[in-house]
């Protein structure tokens, strides 16, 4: 009997080399949870009318659940400058905003916005019966990813969500494993620059990806507002020096005007002693990387990393 239990043990581990399915449980309907305004939300059921208001729950929600169960996703989804999603979201038959009577007229089950949302609007569903999720900026990519597992339970595909969280992790160790063997004193500094003259500091999504992609962020320093975002005049640009210059890839309103800022930039006689200028290490990042806070993020970090050390990936 020992025998056999030992051999059925040995029969239910893993083949070597094989990768283990990321762990999961089963999401039980009807599902109450607590969304990121401190608000319980119930669910009754798995949700078949899905509304997304946000552009970060747009991208996590196409690759968790199937386009038919997705009612609207945001005005900006499809706009591939900013989201990473552009293809899937232009087949969802309707791009919407916080709009109360529009949204109760689709019947949906399930609303995605943003934890600053318009208070008023979000009460007004919910008396209205609709269950609306409030879902705040994350962060860190560690937040991301809670985010990315609250999404599959609500929408009832948890197994999927932990794929996607194991797929984000499996990206960030193949760039950590390129980069551990940097020192500390040799990582480069990298600061993003854009056209209103600010910076990501510390506390930051922008600052958690750097710091992933084996980099250090110049502008950590650098006292931050409650955005984690930092003022950086001329002067302050200097007097930091970061090694590399991460330049905005699209501008609102202005389809040439990330274009322009770059040339200004390197053209800049008073930019001229710039470390990253003087190496030609200044770039355009793409916004929908840059600026990212869904499952992406992982995709920024490898970006950012290659750009930094291109030595290092081949």
């Amino acid at each position: 009997m020992i025998l056999l239990l030992l051999l059925l043990g040995a029969l239910a581990l893993p083949a070597p080399g094989a990768v283990a399915e990321p762990s999961w449980t089963p999401t039980r309907y009807p599902l109450t949870v607590t969304d990121d305004s401190g608000t319980a939300v119930t669910v009754p059921s798995q949700p078949r009318r899905i509304i997304s208001l946000t552009l970060p729950t747009d991208e996590i929600l196409l690759s968790l659940v199937d386009a038919s169960r997705i009612l609207a996703v945001t005005t900006l989804a499809a706009d591939p400058a900013i989201s990473n999603v552009s293809a899937q979201a232009s087949r969802i038959p309707r791009a919407m905003t916080l709009s109360v009577e529009p949204i109760i007229a689709l019947h949906p089950d399930l609303v995605f916005t943003a934890s600053w949302s318009d208070s008023g609007a979000v009460s007004q569903l919910r008396e209205a019966g609709v269950p609306v999720y409030l879902i705040a900026s994350a962060t860190t990519v560690a937040a991301v990813e809670q985010v990315v597992t609250k999404c599959a339970l609500l929408t009832g595909e948890p197994r999927k969500g932990a794929a996607l969280v194991a797929h984000m992790e499996e990206i960030i160790a193949a760039v950590e494993k390129k980069t551990a063997s940097i020192p500390t004193e040799k990582r480069l500094s990298v600061l993003d620059y854009t056209t209103f003259g600010a910076s990501m500091g510390r506390g930051s999504s922008w600052d958690d990806i750097v710091r992933l992609a084996g980099l250090v962020n110049a502008a950590a320093a650098i006292v931050s507002d409650e955005w984690g975002q930092v003022p950086v005049s001329t002067e302050k640009l200097l007097t930091v020096d970061p090694d590399i210059l991460i330049l905005p890839g699209w501008v609102y309103g202005d389809p040439h005007g990330a274009t322009a800022f770059f040339s200004r930039v390197v053209t800049d006689p008073a930019l001229r002693g710039l470390s990253a200028v003087k190496a030609g290490r200044v770039y355009m990042m793409p916004e929908s990387l840059r600026a990212c806070t869904s499952q992406y993020i992982a995709d920024a970090v490898q970006w950012l990393a290659r750009t930094a050390y291109p030595g290092m990936f081949h």
